[in-house]
């Protein structure tokens, strides 16, 4: 594949034109449009829609930039990398983490890895959990962090810690001053849910259905981070694991919910890859992390079970 042409198809995707790529690659637009017509040809895709102003990229394109921004990523760091590598410092650790253990676990989990190691190069990335698992069963990241169960083939887990799901709940609701709250009192009242294929709203359905019940979905959002900001505003309730509640108190109140709904989380390694020296590290500062969490989240040893489904 063209090298050149990935890169001009990726500077059009997020100037949103042909100039500011052309500006960058110092070539003429004409010049631009052709390495994107000749990378079209060879892929046998539609990249954009074309008409005389402007390229507006096709759902293909849009796919196929998700996937090319980071291959063309990786191949724009291998002078850095191979700098590492003649200087002896090539441990440059790769963390992916899914949106909900993103900022409540790598985030401070950095932070003492930094103070730890000072020396060592760190990246964290925030993906979906089938990029996620895609990406990291590639051998693209050294770890992982997400929710259990995982059933991609190319992933080994280290679970992490235990939680019970918990509600946030807007302050001003009668219930907010109870302890605890249960499903029946939550089924009368309006669910800020999150899309249909998550495994969080999976988990939240379950949890009604066993109770032999269904909630009243008020609105549905991409994020349980978003979920939470809006029960601040009042708009409904949300149910998320204690690490994504305890970042969101304004406003809110977090219940533990009866019957109580276990759900697990882990580390997740790259299958029949060693891990290095510095991603077990970075692990063991995950480990610190959660032990400060306290309430509502067990630590687990490395060969407890997880809870299934």
């Amino acid at each position: 594949m063209n090298v050149k042409a990935l890169r001009a198809f990726c500077l059009v995707m997020r100037h949103g034109n042909l100039v500011g790529a052309s500006e960058d690659m110092n070539l003429s637009q004409p010049a631009v449009s052709r390495l994107i017509s000749g990378l079209e040809a060879s892929l046998h895709l539609t990249l954009f829609h074309r008409d005389k102003r402007s390229l507006r990229p096709t759902y293909q394109g849009r796919a196929f930039f998700r996937e090319a921004s980071r291959i063309l990523s990786g191949i724009e760091r291998l002078p850095d990398i191979a700098r590492e590598i003649h200087s002896g410092r090539n441990e440059h650790l790769r963390v992916v983490a899914m949106s909900r253990m993103a900022n409540t676990v790598a985030a401070p989990a950095a932070g003492l890895f930094a103070r730890r190691y000072p020396d060592v190069p760190l990246t964290i990335e925030m993906y979906h959990r089938r990029d996620m698992e895609r990406w990291l069963a590639r051998r693209e990241f050294d770890l992982g962090l997400e929710p259990l169960p995982v059933d991609n083939p190319g992933l080994r887990v280290t679970p992490l810690c235990r939680g019970t799901a918990v509600a946030v709940i807007p302050e001003g609701w009668d219930i907010a001053r109870q302890d605890v709250v249960t499903i029946e009192e939550l089924a009368s009242r309006p669910l800020i849910a999150l899309m249909p294929d998550t495994l969080l709203q999976g988990q939240t359905d379950a949890m009604f259905a066993n109770a032999g019940l269904q909630a009243i979905t008020r609105m549905r959002v991409s994020s349980s981070a978003l979920a939470c900001s809006l029960a601040g505003e009042g708009l409904g309730y949300a149910i998320t694991d204690p690490f994504t509640a305890n970042l969101h108190r304004e406003r809110v109140v977090e219940l533990p919910v009866l019957p109580a709904f276990r759900m697990d989380f882990g580390v997740v390694w790259p299958l029949d890859t060693e891990p290095t020296p510095t991603a077990l590290a970075f692990s063991d500062c995950v480990r610190d992390v959660v032990k400060r969490v306290g309430r509502g989240v067990t630590l687990l040893r490395g060969d407890d079970p997880p809870v299934p489904l």
